[in-house]
Protein backbone atom coordinates (compact mmCIF):
# COMPACT_ATOMS: atom_id res chain seq x y z
CA UNK A 1 0.00 0.00 0.00
CA UNK A 2 1.34 3.43 -1.13
CA UNK A 3 0.15 5.38 1.87
CA UNK A 4 1.25 8.77 0.52
CA UNK A 5 -0.87 8.15 -2.34
CA UNK A 6 -3.40 6.83 -0.15
CA UNK A 7 -2.98 10.54 1.91
CA UNK A 8 -3.04 12.68 -0.98
CA UNK A 9 -6.32 11.64 -1.94
CA UNK A 10 -7.55 11.90 1.25
CA UNK A 11 -7.08 15.33 1.30
CA UNK A 12 -8.17 15.76 -2.39
CA UNK A 13 -4.96 16.35 -4.25
CA UNK A 14 -5.65 13.18 -6.34
CA UNK A 15 -9.17 11.39 -7.48
CA UNK A 16 -9.67 8.49 -5.07
CA UNK A 17 -9.48 4.98 -7.19
CA UNK A 18 -13.25 4.24 -6.59
CA UNK A 19 -16.02 6.00 -4.60
CA UNK A 20 -18.93 4.89 -3.78
CA UNK A 21 -22.19 6.99 -3.97
CA UNK A 22 -24.79 7.39 -2.67
CA UNK A 23 -24.87 5.19 0.58
CA UNK A 24 -26.81 5.33 3.56
CA UNK A 25 -23.73 4.62 5.94
CA UNK A 26 -23.83 2.88 8.86
CA UNK A 27 -21.19 4.33 11.65
CA UNK A 28 -20.49 1.64 13.90
CA UNK A 29 -18.66 4.29 16.65
CA UNK A 30 -21.84 6.40 16.87
CA UNK A 31 -24.43 3.95 15.69
CA UNK A 32 -26.04 6.36 13.65
CA UNK A 33 -27.04 5.83 9.74
CA UNK A 34 -26.76 8.80 7.26
CA UNK A 35 -26.38 9.46 3.65
CA UNK A 36 -22.31 9.55 2.37
CA UNK A 37 -19.93 8.92 -0.24
CA UNK A 38 -16.88 6.80 0.85
CA UNK A 39 -13.82 7.59 -1.33
CA UNK A 40 -11.22 4.41 -1.54
CA UNK A 41 -7.23 4.58 -2.66
CA UNK A 42 -5.09 1.75 -2.70
CA UNK A 43 -7.70 -0.92 -1.30
CA UNK A 44 -8.26 1.43 1.81
CA UNK A 45 -10.96 4.43 2.54
CA UNK A 46 -9.28 7.44 1.56
CA UNK A 47 -12.29 9.86 2.70
CA UNK A 48 -15.41 9.60 3.86
CA UNK A 49 -18.11 12.48 3.13
CA UNK A 50 -20.41 13.16 6.00
CA UNK A 51 -23.67 15.08 5.13
CA UNK A 52 -23.36 18.85 3.82
CA UNK A 53 -19.78 18.05 2.83
CA UNK A 54 -18.40 18.47 -0.62
CA UNK A 55 -18.74 15.31 -3.17
CA UNK A 56 -15.68 13.31 -3.34
CA UNK A 57 -13.74 12.88 -6.65
CA UNK A 58 -12.91 9.53 -8.32
CA UNK A 59 -11.73 8.06 -11.01
CA UNK A 60 -14.47 5.45 -10.77
CA UNK A 61 -18.16 5.55 -9.40
CA UNK A 62 -20.39 3.13 -8.19
CA UNK A 63 -23.91 4.18 -7.45
CA UNK A 64 -24.91 1.97 -4.13
CA UNK A 65 -28.69 3.43 -4.69
CA UNK A 66 -29.26 4.09 -1.35
CA UNK A 67 -28.50 0.64 0.08
CA UNK A 68 -27.05 0.65 3.41
CA UNK A 69 -23.36 0.30 3.78
CA UNK A 70 -21.56 -1.17 6.75
CA UNK A 71 -17.58 -2.93 7.29
CA UNK A 72 -17.57 -6.32 5.70
CA UNK A 73 -17.87 -8.79 8.80
CA UNK A 74 -15.74 -10.63 10.72
CA UNK A 75 -16.11 -14.10 11.80
CA UNK A 76 -13.43 -14.47 15.16
CA UNK A 77 -14.24 -17.85 15.63
CA UNK A 78 -14.34 -20.96 12.89
CA UNK A 79 -12.57 -24.08 11.69
CA UNK A 80 -12.82 -24.02 8.16
CA UNK A 81 -12.18 -27.90 8.29
CA UNK A 82 -16.07 -28.11 9.60
CA UNK A 83 -16.91 -26.95 6.44
CA UNK A 84 -15.82 -29.99 4.66
CA UNK A 85 -14.21 -27.20 1.79
CA UNK A 86 -10.64 -25.83 0.69
CA UNK A 87 -10.39 -21.80 0.92
CA UNK A 88 -11.16 -21.21 -2.03
CA UNK A 89 -14.76 -22.96 -2.15
CA UNK A 90 -15.43 -21.77 1.53
CA UNK A 91 -14.74 -18.32 0.16
CA UNK A 92 -16.95 -18.23 -2.95
CA UNK A 93 -19.72 -19.68 -0.16
CA UNK A 94 -19.21 -17.18 2.37
CA UNK A 95 -17.91 -13.79 0.62
CA UNK A 96 -21.78 -12.94 -1.42
CA UNK A 97 -23.09 -13.42 2.51
CA UNK A 98 -20.77 -10.16 3.29
CA UNK A 99 -18.08 -12.14 5.89
CA UNK A 100 -14.77 -10.59 4.15
CA UNK A 101 -12.40 -12.25 6.95
CA UNK A 102 -11.77 -15.36 8.84
CA UNK A 103 -10.09 -15.71 12.11
CA UNK A 104 -9.26 -19.76 11.79
CA UNK A 105 -8.34 -22.26 14.15
CA UNK A 106 -6.70 -24.85 11.65
CA UNK A 107 -6.45 -27.46 14.86
CA UNK A 108 -8.49 -29.80 13.36
CA UNK A 109 -5.59 -30.62 10.17
CA UNK A 110 -3.00 -30.11 12.84
CA UNK A 111 -3.95 -33.05 14.32
CA UNK A 112 -3.81 -35.26 11.34
CA UNK A 113 -0.94 -33.12 9.65
CA UNK A 114 1.07 -31.30 12.19
CA UNK A 115 2.56 -28.13 11.01
CA UNK A 116 2.21 -29.08 7.22
CA UNK A 117 -1.71 -28.78 7.88
CA UNK A 118 -1.06 -25.23 9.46
CA UNK A 119 0.90 -24.11 5.98
CA UNK A 120 -1.96 -25.79 3.72
CA UNK A 121 -4.89 -23.60 5.11
CA UNK A 122 -1.88 -20.10 5.14
CA UNK A 123 -0.94 -21.56 1.54
CA UNK A 124 -4.15 -22.34 -0.28
CA UNK A 125 -5.87 -18.89 1.06
CA UNK A 126 -2.53 -16.60 0.18
CA UNK A 127 -4.37 -14.91 -3.21
CA UNK A 128 -8.06 -14.76 -2.03
CA UNK A 129 -10.10 -12.14 -1.92
CA UNK A 130 -11.12 -13.56 1.78
CA UNK A 131 -9.11 -12.46 4.13
CA UNK A 132 -7.86 -15.56 6.01
CA UNK A 133 -6.11 -14.98 9.38
CA UNK A 134 -4.60 -18.43 11.37
CA UNK A 135 -4.39 -18.79 15.17
CA UNK A 136 -1.63 -21.50 16.08
CA UNK A 137 -3.55 -24.53 17.35
CA UNK A 138 -2.82 -25.21 21.13
CA UNK A 139 -4.63 -28.24 21.48
CA UNK A 140 -2.66 -30.66 19.14
CA UNK A 141 -3.73 -33.29 21.21
CA UNK A 142 -6.43 -32.03 22.82
CA UNK A 143 -6.64 -34.65 25.43
CA UNK A 144 -1.95 -34.88 26.12
CA UNK A 145 -1.71 -38.78 27.07
CA UNK A 146 -5.65 -40.23 26.63
CA UNK A 147 -5.46 -40.14 22.54
CA UNK A 148 -3.45 -40.41 20.21
CA UNK A 149 -3.32 -37.79 16.99
CA UNK A 150 -1.35 -37.36 14.19
CA UNK A 151 1.41 -34.66 15.48
CA UNK A 152 1.92 -33.16 18.97
CA UNK A 153 2.74 -29.22 19.34
CA UNK A 154 4.29 -27.51 22.19
CA UNK A 155 6.39 -24.53 22.77
CA UNK A 156 8.48 -24.59 20.22
CA UNK A 157 5.57 -25.43 17.51
CA UNK A 158 4.05 -22.62 19.25
CA UNK A 159 6.72 -20.34 18.74
CA UNK A 160 7.66 -21.58 14.74
CA UNK A 161 3.91 -20.82 13.87
CA UNK A 162 3.35 -17.51 15.63
CA UNK A 163 6.73 -16.48 13.08
CA UNK A 164 4.33 -17.08 9.85
CA UNK A 165 2.58 -14.31 8.48
CA UNK A 166 -0.90 -14.24 9.01
CA UNK A 167 -0.80 -16.35 11.90
CA UNK A 168 -2.12 -13.92 14.60
CA UNK A 169 -2.35 -15.41 17.80
CA UNK A 170 -2.90 -18.90 20.10
CA UNK A 171 -6.08 -20.97 18.98
CA UNK A 172 -8.51 -21.91 21.11
CA UNK A 173 -6.84 -22.86 24.61
CA UNK A 174 -9.42 -26.29 25.43
CA UNK A 175 -7.07 -27.46 28.47
CA UNK A 176 -8.61 -25.01 30.79
CA UNK A 177 -7.58 -27.21 33.64
CA UNK A 178 -3.78 -27.62 32.50
CA UNK A 179 -4.48 -23.87 32.29
CA UNK A 180 -5.89 -23.01 36.20
CA UNK A 181 -3.52 -25.45 37.46
CA UNK A 182 -0.23 -24.76 35.82
CA UNK A 183 0.59 -27.92 34.05
CA UNK A 184 4.22 -27.36 32.76
CA UNK A 185 3.26 -28.05 29.14
CA UNK A 186 0.39 -25.38 29.30
CA UNK A 187 2.33 -22.83 30.99
CA UNK A 188 5.15 -23.00 27.96
CA UNK A 189 2.84 -22.76 25.61
CA UNK A 190 1.28 -19.66 26.65
CA UNK A 191 4.42 -17.90 27.54
CA UNK A 192 5.44 -18.58 23.76
CA UNK A 193 2.11 -16.97 22.93
CA UNK A 194 2.34 -14.25 25.41
CA UNK A 195 5.60 -12.92 23.40
CA UNK A 196 4.52 -12.72 20.57
CA UNK A 197 1.87 -10.05 21.55
CA UNK A 198 -1.16 -11.24 19.50
CA UNK A 199 -4.65 -12.53 20.39
CA UNK A 200 -5.07 -15.22 22.91
CA UNK A 201 -8.40 -16.86 22.37
CA UNK A 202 -10.34 -18.88 24.56
CA UNK A 203 -12.15 -22.46 25.44
CA UNK A 204 -13.66 -22.62 29.18
CA UNK A 205 -17.45 -24.24 28.85
CA UNK A 206 -19.35 -23.98 32.15
CA UNK A 207 -16.54 -22.53 33.98
CA UNK A 208 -17.08 -19.13 36.18
CA UNK A 209 -15.83 -18.28 39.83
CA UNK A 210 -12.25 -18.55 40.79
CA UNK A 211 -11.52 -20.81 38.41
CA UNK A 212 -12.57 -18.43 35.72
CA UNK A 213 -10.21 -15.42 37.04
CA UNK A 214 -7.29 -18.14 37.18
CA UNK A 215 -7.47 -18.47 33.13
CA UNK A 216 -7.86 -15.12 32.45
CA UNK A 217 -4.88 -14.04 34.34
CA UNK A 218 -3.26 -16.41 32.20
CA UNK A 219 -3.38 -14.19 29.14
CA UNK A 220 -6.38 -15.83 27.67
CA UNK A 221 -9.94 -14.00 27.61
CA UNK A 222 -12.18 -15.45 25.43
CA UNK A 223 -14.95 -18.23 25.13
CA UNK A 224 -17.23 -19.45 22.34
CA UNK A 225 -18.42 -22.10 24.66
CA UNK A 226 -20.84 -20.03 27.01
CA UNK A 227 -24.54 -21.91 26.62
CA UNK A 228 -26.45 -20.34 29.33
CA UNK A 229 -27.62 -16.91 30.26
CA UNK A 230 -26.35 -16.78 33.76
CA UNK A 231 -22.62 -18.07 32.86
CA UNK A 232 -22.51 -15.49 29.63
CA UNK A 233 -23.71 -12.50 32.13
CA UNK A 234 -20.94 -13.60 34.56
CA UNK A 235 -18.18 -13.69 32.10
CA UNK A 236 -19.23 -10.44 30.57
CA UNK A 237 -19.04 -8.62 34.06
CA UNK A 238 -15.64 -10.75 34.51
CA UNK A 239 -14.50 -8.89 31.16
CA UNK A 240 -14.36 -11.79 28.99
CA UNK A 241 -14.63 -12.11 25.55
CA UNK A 242 -17.84 -13.36 24.61
CA UNK A 243 -17.78 -15.15 21.11
CA UNK A 244 -22.04 -15.65 20.58
CA UNK A 245 -21.59 -18.85 18.34
CA UNK A 246 -24.67 -20.02 15.67
CA UNK A 247 -23.35 -22.89 14.28
CA UNK A 248 -24.74 -26.11 12.43
CA UNK A 249 -24.50 -27.78 16.34
CA UNK A 250 -25.04 -25.16 18.92
CA UNK A 251 -27.03 -22.56 18.62
CA UNK A 252 -26.25 -20.10 21.76
CA UNK A 253 -27.60 -16.76 20.75
CA UNK A 254 -30.71 -17.56 22.21
CA UNK A 255 -29.96 -18.33 25.84
CA UNK A 256 -26.78 -15.43 25.37
CA UNK A 257 -29.59 -12.63 24.26
CA UNK A 258 -31.14 -11.76 27.80
CA UNK A 259 -27.06 -11.52 28.89
CA UNK A 260 -26.34 -9.00 26.22
CA UNK A 261 -29.11 -6.51 26.55
CA UNK A 262 -29.09 -6.96 30.30
CA UNK A 263 -24.99 -5.57 30.10
CA UNK A 264 -26.17 -3.22 27.11
CA UNK A 265 -24.34 -4.42 24.75
CA UNK A 266 -20.77 -4.33 25.95
CA UNK A 267 -17.74 -3.88 23.64
CA UNK A 268 -16.36 -7.74 25.15
CA UNK A 269 -19.01 -9.22 22.29
CA UNK A 270 -18.50 -11.17 19.32
CA UNK A 271 -20.67 -13.20 16.88
CA UNK A 272 -18.66 -16.51 15.00
CA UNK A 273 -19.88 -19.73 13.22
CA UNK A 274 -17.12 -22.40 14.99
CA UNK A 275 -18.42 -25.39 12.77
CA UNK A 276 -20.72 -24.85 9.88
CA UNK A 277 -21.59 -27.45 7.32
CA UNK A 278 -21.83 -27.07 3.69
CA UNK A 279 -26.12 -27.42 3.24
CA UNK A 280 -26.40 -25.12 6.09
CA UNK A 281 -23.95 -22.63 4.69
CA UNK A 282 -25.89 -22.76 1.20
CA UNK A 283 -29.73 -22.83 2.83
CA UNK A 284 -29.02 -20.31 5.61
CA UNK A 285 -25.74 -18.28 5.05
CA UNK A 286 -22.93 -17.17 7.09
CA UNK A 287 -22.55 -14.69 9.30
CA UNK A 288 -25.82 -12.60 8.07
CA UNK A 289 -27.58 -15.36 9.53
CA UNK A 290 -26.11 -14.93 12.67
CA UNK A 291 -27.11 -11.67 12.52
CA UNK A 292 -30.83 -12.68 11.88
CA UNK A 293 -30.64 -14.90 14.68
CA UNK A 294 -29.36 -11.77 16.83
CA UNK A 295 -32.12 -9.77 15.43
CA UNK A 296 -35.03 -12.63 15.92
CA UNK A 297 -33.77 -12.19 19.76
CA UNK A 298 -34.29 -9.08 20.23
CA UNK A 299 -30.65 -7.45 19.92
CA UNK A 300 -30.80 -4.05 17.76
CA UNK A 301 -29.17 -4.81 14.10
CA UNK A 302 -26.88 -1.98 14.57
CA UNK A 303 -25.41 -3.58 17.84
CA UNK A 304 -25.47 -6.93 16.16
CA UNK A 305 -23.27 -5.43 13.35
CA UNK A 306 -21.07 -4.02 15.36
CA UNK A 307 -20.65 -6.98 17.32
CA UNK A 308 -19.08 -9.07 13.68
CA UNK A 309 -17.48 -5.59 12.81
CA UNK A 310 -15.57 -3.31 15.27
CA UNK A 311 -15.66 -5.28 18.02
CA UNK A 312 -14.56 -8.07 16.43
CA UNK A 313 -11.94 -6.51 14.68
CA UNK A 314 -10.33 -4.69 18.52
CA UNK A 315 -10.52 -7.86 19.78
CA UNK A 316 -8.92 -9.97 17.67
CA UNK A 317 -6.46 -7.09 17.02
CA UNK A 318 -6.96 -6.61 13.19
CA UNK A 319 -7.46 -2.69 14.08
CA UNK A 320 -7.06 -1.44 9.97
CA UNK A 321 -10.45 -3.60 9.46
CA UNK A 322 -14.25 -3.48 11.25
CA UNK A 323 -15.21 0.49 10.22
CA UNK A 324 -15.91 2.45 7.36
CA UNK A 325 -13.63 5.34 8.04
CA UNK A 326 -10.27 6.81 6.84
CA UNK A 327 -7.23 4.74 7.10
CA UNK A 328 -9.44 1.65 7.23
CA UNK A 329 -9.36 -0.94 4.84
CA UNK A 330 -12.28 -0.81 2.10
CA UNK A 331 -14.23 -4.27 3.34
CA UNK A 332 -17.88 -2.76 2.56
CA UNK A 333 -21.00 -4.64 2.51
CA UNK A 334 -24.02 -3.25 0.78
CA UNK A 335 -27.35 -4.35 1.75
CA UNK A 336 -30.83 -2.47 0.60
CA UNK A 337 -33.03 -3.69 4.06
CA UNK A 338 -31.04 -3.71 7.41
CA UNK A 339 -34.30 -5.88 8.90
CA UNK A 340 -34.06 -8.64 6.28
CA UNK A 341 -30.38 -8.22 6.22
CA UNK A 342 -30.04 -9.63 2.94
CA UNK A 343 -26.47 -8.45 1.01
CA UNK A 344 -26.57 -7.05 -1.94
CA UNK A 345 -23.02 -6.15 -2.95
CA UNK A 346 -19.47 -7.26 -1.18
CA UNK A 347 -16.32 -4.87 -1.64
CA UNK A 348 -12.82 -6.30 -0.53
CA UNK A 349 -10.28 -3.89 -0.53
CA UNK A 350 -12.20 -1.58 -3.01
CA UNK A 351 -13.26 -4.53 -5.38
CA UNK A 352 -16.14 -5.85 -6.27
CA UNK A 353 -16.43 -9.94 -5.31
CA UNK A 354 -19.68 -10.70 -4.60
CA UNK A 355 -23.00 -9.46 -6.41
CA UNK A 356 -26.56 -10.67 -5.33
CA UNK A 357 -25.60 -13.70 -3.85
CA UNK A 358 -22.55 -14.91 -6.62
CA UNK A 359 -18.78 -14.38 -6.89
CA UNK A 360 -18.03 -11.73 -8.60
CA UNK A 361 -14.31 -12.99 -9.81
CA UNK A 362 -12.79 -16.13 -10.17
CA UNK A 363 -11.53 -17.97 -7.56
CA UNK A 364 -9.75 -20.88 -8.72
CA UNK A 365 -8.26 -23.35 -6.32
CA UNK A 366 -4.76 -23.67 -6.46
CA UNK A 367 -3.60 -27.56 -6.39
CA UNK A 368 -2.11 -28.35 -3.12
CA UNK A 369 0.34 -31.68 -2.51
CA UNK A 370 -1.79 -32.31 0.77
CA UNK A 371 -4.75 -32.66 -1.43
CA UNK A 372 -3.42 -35.65 -3.05
CA UNK A 373 -2.10 -37.37 0.25
CA UNK A 374 -4.26 -40.44 1.87
CA UNK A 375 -3.53 -40.11 5.24
CA UNK A 376 -6.38 -42.93 6.65
CA UNK A 377 -3.26 -45.13 7.62
CA UNK A 378 -4.96 -48.37 9.56
CA UNK A 379 -2.09 -50.68 10.48
CA UNK A 380 -4.56 -53.40 10.08
CA UNK A 381 -7.55 -53.87 7.83
CA UNK A 382 -10.81 -53.82 10.44
CA UNK A 383 -13.03 -57.12 10.36
CA UNK A 384 -15.98 -57.98 12.18
CA UNK A 385 -13.94 -59.57 14.78
CA UNK A 386 -12.18 -55.82 15.15
CA UNK A 387 -15.45 -54.33 16.72
CA UNK A 388 -16.15 -57.31 19.18
CA UNK A 389 -15.73 -57.07 23.14
CA UNK A 390 -14.22 -59.87 24.82
CA UNK A 391 -15.93 -61.38 27.75
CA UNK A 392 -14.36 -64.94 27.73
CA UNK A 393 -15.25 -67.76 29.82
CA UNK A 394 -18.70 -65.66 30.89
CA UNK A 395 -22.44 -65.98 30.43
CA UNK A 396 -22.89 -62.74 31.34
CA UNK A 397 -20.85 -59.74 31.99
CA UNK A 398 -21.34 -56.06 33.35
CA UNK A 399 -20.03 -53.32 31.48
CA UNK A 400 -19.27 -49.83 31.40
CA UNK A 401 -21.46 -47.39 28.73
CA UNK A 402 -21.40 -44.09 27.22
CA UNK A 403 -25.07 -42.90 27.94
CA UNK A 404 -25.86 -40.66 25.06
CA UNK A 405 -28.31 -37.42 25.56
CA UNK A 406 -30.28 -36.07 22.63
CA UNK A 407 -31.10 -33.16 23.34
CA UNK A 408 -27.26 -31.78 24.33
CA UNK A 409 -25.25 -34.14 22.51
CA UNK A 410 -21.98 -32.92 23.49
CA UNK A 411 -22.60 -34.00 27.17
CA UNK A 412 -22.51 -37.76 28.18
CA UNK A 413 -21.99 -39.80 31.27
CA UNK A 414 -21.19 -43.10 32.32
CA UNK A 415 -23.54 -46.00 33.35
CA UNK A 416 -23.05 -49.83 33.55
CA UNK A 417 -25.12 -52.37 31.89
CA UNK A 418 -25.12 -56.23 32.76
CA UNK A 419 -24.87 -58.41 29.07
CA UNK A 420 -25.66 -61.89 27.68
CA UNK A 421 -22.00 -63.14 26.17
CA UNK A 422 -22.23 -65.15 23.49
CA UNK A 423 -19.34 -66.88 22.00
CA UNK A 424 -16.96 -64.96 24.20
CA UNK A 425 -18.56 -61.58 23.03
CA UNK A 426 -20.51 -59.19 24.14
CA UNK A 427 -23.99 -60.02 23.04
CA UNK A 428 -25.91 -57.12 21.76
CA UNK A 429 -28.70 -58.71 19.55
CA UNK A 430 -31.58 -58.58 22.42
CA UNK A 431 -30.14 -55.00 23.40
CA UNK A 432 -31.89 -52.25 21.11
CA UNK A 433 -30.78 -49.48 23.52
CA UNK A 434 -27.27 -50.19 22.83
CA UNK A 435 -24.74 -50.00 20.09
CA UNK A 436 -21.03 -51.13 19.61
CA UNK A 437 -18.20 -47.43 19.46
CA UNK A 438 -15.43 -47.79 17.98
CA UNK A 439 -12.13 -45.60 17.80
CA UNK A 440 -9.00 -46.82 15.31
CA UNK A 441 -6.09 -44.68 15.51
CA UNK A 442 -5.87 -43.61 12.08
CA UNK A 443 -2.36 -41.97 11.61
CA UNK A 444 -0.48 -44.75 11.00
CA UNK A 445 1.14 -44.53 15.03
CA UNK A 446 0.17 -48.05 16.88
CA UNK A 447 -2.72 -49.26 15.56
CA UNK A 448 -5.19 -48.56 18.90
CA UNK A 449 -8.47 -49.92 18.25
CA UNK A 450 -10.87 -49.21 21.52
CA UNK A 451 -14.19 -50.67 21.35
CA UNK A 452 -17.34 -49.81 23.76
CA UNK A 453 -20.97 -49.14 24.44
CA UNK A 454 -23.33 -46.42 24.07
CA UNK A 455 -26.98 -46.19 24.77
CA UNK A 456 -29.17 -43.83 23.78
CA UNK A 457 -28.01 -43.31 20.42
CA UNK A 458 -31.04 -44.85 18.78
CA UNK A 459 -29.29 -46.41 16.43
CA UNK A 460 -31.43 -49.51 14.58
CA UNK A 461 -28.86 -51.11 12.25
CA UNK A 462 -26.64 -50.51 10.49
CA UNK A 463 -22.94 -48.23 10.82
CA UNK A 464 -21.61 -44.85 10.03
CA UNK A 465 -18.16 -44.41 10.52
CA UNK A 466 -16.14 -40.92 10.08
CA UNK A 467 -12.84 -39.58 9.95
CA UNK A 468 -14.07 -36.26 11.34
CA UNK A 469 -13.54 -37.18 14.94
CA UNK A 470 -12.78 -34.20 17.01
CA UNK A 471 -10.60 -33.19 17.55
CA UNK A 472 -7.79 -36.38 17.24
CA UNK A 473 -9.57 -37.25 14.16
CA UNK A 474 -9.19 -40.94 14.31
CA UNK A 475 -11.57 -43.04 12.81
CA UNK A 476 -15.19 -43.55 14.30
CA UNK A 477 -16.98 -46.24 13.72
CA UNK A 478 -20.58 -47.02 15.42
CA UNK A 479 -22.82 -49.93 14.17
CA UNK A 480 -25.12 -51.97 15.54
CA UNK A 481 -23.42 -55.29 13.61
CA UNK A 482 -19.72 -55.61 13.58
CA UNK A 483 -19.61 -56.65 10.26
CA UNK A 484 -21.25 -53.45 8.72
CA UNK A 485 -18.80 -51.84 11.33
CA UNK A 486 -16.08 -53.11 9.79
CA UNK A 487 -17.11 -52.54 6.17
CA UNK A 488 -17.53 -48.61 6.56
CA UNK A 489 -14.22 -48.67 8.00
CA UNK A 490 -12.78 -50.33 4.77
CA UNK A 491 -14.50 -47.90 2.76
CA UNK A 492 -13.14 -44.78 4.32
CA UNK A 493 -9.80 -46.04 4.50
CA UNK A 494 -9.80 -46.85 0.69
CA UNK A 495 -11.23 -43.34 -0.24
CA UNK A 496 -8.85 -41.38 1.80
CA UNK A 497 -11.99 -40.32 4.66
CA UNK A 498 -15.26 -39.16 4.76
CA UNK A 499 -18.32 -40.02 6.59
CA UNK A 500 -20.13 -43.12 5.50
CA UNK A 501 -23.51 -44.83 6.28
CA UNK A 502 -24.00 -48.93 5.89
CA UNK A 503 -26.58 -51.41 6.32
CA UNK A 504 -27.00 -55.32 5.52
CA UNK A 505 -23.66 -55.06 3.07
CA UNK A 506 -24.15 -51.97 1.32
CA UNK A 507 -23.25 -47.95 1.04
CA UNK A 508 -25.90 -46.31 1.55
CA UNK A 509 -24.89 -43.00 1.32
CA UNK A 510 -21.34 -40.94 1.60
CA UNK A 511 -19.40 -38.05 1.63
CA UNK A 512 -15.85 -38.50 0.85
CA UNK A 513 -13.49 -36.12 2.26
CA UNK A 514 -10.19 -37.12 1.09
CA UNK A 515 -8.56 -34.04 2.10
CA UNK A 516 -6.80 -35.24 5.42
CA UNK A 517 -10.14 -37.02 6.05
CA UNK A 518 -11.55 -33.64 7.05
CA UNK A 519 -12.16 -31.71 3.22
CA UNK A 520 -13.60 -31.95 -0.29
CA UNK A 521 -12.74 -30.31 -3.43
CA UNK A 522 -16.23 -30.05 -3.95
CA UNK A 523 -17.80 -26.23 -3.99
CA UNK A 524 -20.77 -25.58 -1.69
CA UNK A 525 -23.40 -26.54 -4.32
CA UNK A 526 -22.23 -29.87 -4.59
CA UNK A 527 -21.40 -30.81 -1.40
CA UNK A 528 -24.87 -29.80 0.23
CA UNK A 529 -27.11 -32.36 -1.42
CA UNK A 530 -24.33 -34.53 -0.82
CA UNK A 531 -24.40 -34.17 3.13
CA UNK A 532 -28.06 -33.53 3.09
CA UNK A 533 -28.92 -37.00 1.84
CA UNK A 534 -25.84 -38.55 4.23
CA UNK A 535 -27.76 -36.93 7.45
CA UNK A 536 -31.46 -38.28 6.20
CA UNK A 537 -29.59 -41.87 6.00
CA UNK A 538 -28.30 -41.20 9.47
CA UNK A 539 -31.56 -40.41 10.42
CA UNK A 540 -33.03 -43.12 8.53
CA UNK A 541 -31.04 -45.76 10.54
CA UNK A 542 -32.83 -44.80 14.21
CA UNK A 543 -30.22 -42.16 14.87
CA UNK A 544 -31.81 -39.54 17.42
CA UNK A 545 -31.83 -35.65 17.52
CA UNK A 546 -30.67 -33.11 15.27
CA UNK A 547 -26.95 -32.43 13.82
CA UNK A 548 -26.08 -35.68 12.74
CA UNK A 549 -23.21 -35.11 11.10
CA UNK A 550 -21.22 -33.75 14.45
CA UNK A 551 -22.87 -36.10 17.18
CA UNK A 552 -20.72 -38.82 15.13
CA UNK A 553 -17.81 -36.68 15.26
CA UNK A 554 -17.82 -35.63 19.17
CA UNK A 555 -17.83 -39.42 20.60
CA UNK A 556 -13.69 -39.02 21.19
CA UNK A 557 -13.67 -35.51 22.05
CA UNK A 558 -12.18 -36.16 25.37
CA UNK A 559 -12.51 -32.64 26.70
CA UNK A 560 -15.78 -32.61 27.16
CA UNK A 561 -17.20 -33.85 30.33
CA UNK A 562 -18.37 -36.43 31.32
CA UNK A 563 -16.85 -39.70 29.36
CA UNK A 564 -15.58 -40.23 26.10
CA UNK A 565 -14.18 -42.86 24.15
CA UNK A 566 -10.47 -42.78 22.39
CA UNK A 567 -8.40 -45.06 20.17
CA UNK A 568 -6.74 -45.78 23.91
CA UNK A 569 -9.96 -46.63 25.63
CA UNK A 570 -13.00 -44.89 28.01
CA UNK A 571 -11.51 -41.66 29.54
CA UNK A 572 -13.59 -39.99 32.30
CA UNK A 573 -13.30 -36.29 31.21
CA UNK A 574 -12.87 -34.53 34.21
CA UNK A 575 -9.85 -36.71 35.57
CA UNK A 576 -8.57 -37.86 32.62
CA UNK A 577 -7.69 -41.29 33.94
CA UNK A 578 -9.16 -44.38 31.57
CA UNK A 579 -11.93 -46.27 32.65
CA UNK A 580 -12.46 -50.39 31.99
CA UNK A 581 -14.93 -51.30 29.94
CA UNK A 582 -15.40 -54.47 31.79
CA UNK A 583 -16.43 -53.23 34.51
Amino acid sequence: MNRSRLMQAANGQIPCDLVLKNVQLVNVFTKEIYLAEIGICEGYIAHVAQPGEEGIKGEREYDAQGKYAIPGMIDTHIHIESTMMNPANLAKAVLPHGTTTLVTDPHELANVLGLEGVRYILEASANLPLRVFVLAPSCVPSAVGVETSGAAFNAPEISTMLGWERVIGLAEVMDFPGVIYQSRRMQEILEAARKHGGFLQGHTPFLTGRGLSAYQCSGVNSDHETTGTKEALYKLRAGMVLECRESSIAQNIKALAPALKECNYPPNTTLCTDDREPDDLLREGHLDHVIRRAVAEGIPVLEAIRMCTYNAAQVTKLYDLGALAPGKVADVVLLEDLAAFKVNEVFVGGRLVAKEGKPAVELAAPSHPVERKNTVCLRHEPTADTFQIKAPGKEKARVNVIVYDAENPLLTRLAQAELPVKGGCIDLSQEQELAFLSILERHGKNGNVAVGLVQGLGLKRGAIASTVSHDCHNLTVIGREPEDMALAARELARSGGGIVCVAEGKVLAKVELPIAGLMSPLTVEELAPLTSHLKQTIKDLGLLGDYPLLRVATFALAVIPEVKMTDMGLVDVLTQQFIPILA
